[in-house]
């Protein structure tokens, strides 16, 4: 019993502490939205104001199922693929442990809290976020998710990044009115730049990569029925090789070195033909 309290202790210092106290903030695993480190151990502390309550929202949550484990004080545990999750904690303080094993490591997660009055239940806003997102990554929902969007409703998102950057979107969540309720991606900064594709219905797209450093999102619904919508993850990344001081592969010191090597080869060997040429052009003829 002693042996196990003491390896308890030993595995709590060892964790890295996070700790929160906003009334509404954003909690990243290690990484995010690079994979989480093997046999990681981080605690998380949240604390809002008295007399409210957390309520939690998975915007992006993928981990190895059963393995690499969130805990949940007082609450329940989460892993795999749960993206769209949303959970009450009836308190003003709540602890989550994420652990991870040995083997295999994913993306991780990105949740959001927010502080509810306690009495009252939590209230999505019908409302769209901002227009533009200009971080080095971040999630874009529909209004409300992962609760159902409004009716009638056009949202409209603009990620822009730094100029020597391209970007890579991939949805993490996908449920839309099939043919109604319509996500349409533009490869640049508004809807006269050439159309990517029209998207609804339960099928996941595809990943999307721009050709610039800004990607536009349209998203409407029509007057009846909606669903929970999407969450999508955009990263950026630098868009060519020629970065400060490194040379592309091709243009490495070691390979320029190997094709001058290569060529002086080639030039040795062509001289030496040409004198077997000249020499056996050169030597008599013995008639017997």
């Amino acid at each position: 019993m002693k042996l196990v309290i003491l390896l308890s202790f030993l595995a709590l210092c060892r964790a890295q502490h996070l700790n929160f106290d906003g009334a509404t903030g954003k909690l990243y695993s290690p990484n995010y939205p690079g994979n989480y480190d093997n046999n990681g151990d981080v605690v998380y502390t949240i604390t809002i104001p008295v007399g409210n309550y957390i309520h939690l929202t998975f915007l992006d949550f993928l981990t190895e199922d059963s393995y690499d484990v969130l805990t949940i004080e007082n609450s329940t545990t989460v892993s795999g693929d749960k993206t769209g999750f949303a959970l009450d904690i009836q308190a003003s303080q709540v602890t989550l442990v994420f652990t991870s094993d040995l083997t295999n490591t994913f993306r991780g997660f990105l949740i959001r809290y927010d502080s509810v009055p306690v009495g009252s239940v939590y209230m999505p806003t019908n409302l769209c976020s901002s227009i533009l997102h200009n971080s080095e990554f971040d999630i874009i929902t529909s209004p409300n998710f992962p609760y159902n969007y409004p009716d009638n409703i056009s949202c409209a998102f603009l990620i822009k990044v730094s100029a020597d950057r391209l970007i890579s979107f991939q949805f993490v969540a996908f449920n839309t009115e099939d043919g109604y309720d319509v996500v349409s991606v533009y490869d640049g900064a508004n809807t006269s730049a050439p159309l990517i594709g029209h998207y609804s219905g339960k099928n996941m797209p595809a990943p999307i990569t721009s050709t610039s450093n800004t990607l536009y999102l349209c998203f409407s619904s029509d007057l009846v029925t909606n669903f929970s919508g999407f969450s999508g993850l955009y990263t950026s990344f630098v868009s060519n090789n020629f970065k400060r001081g490194v040379l592309p592969q091709s243009l490495t010191t070691d390979s320029v070195a190997i094709r001058r090597d290569k060529n002086i080869l080639d030039w040795l060997k062509k001289k030496a033909e040409e004198k077997k040429l000249i020499g056996a052009a050169a030597a008599p003829v013995i008639s017997i």
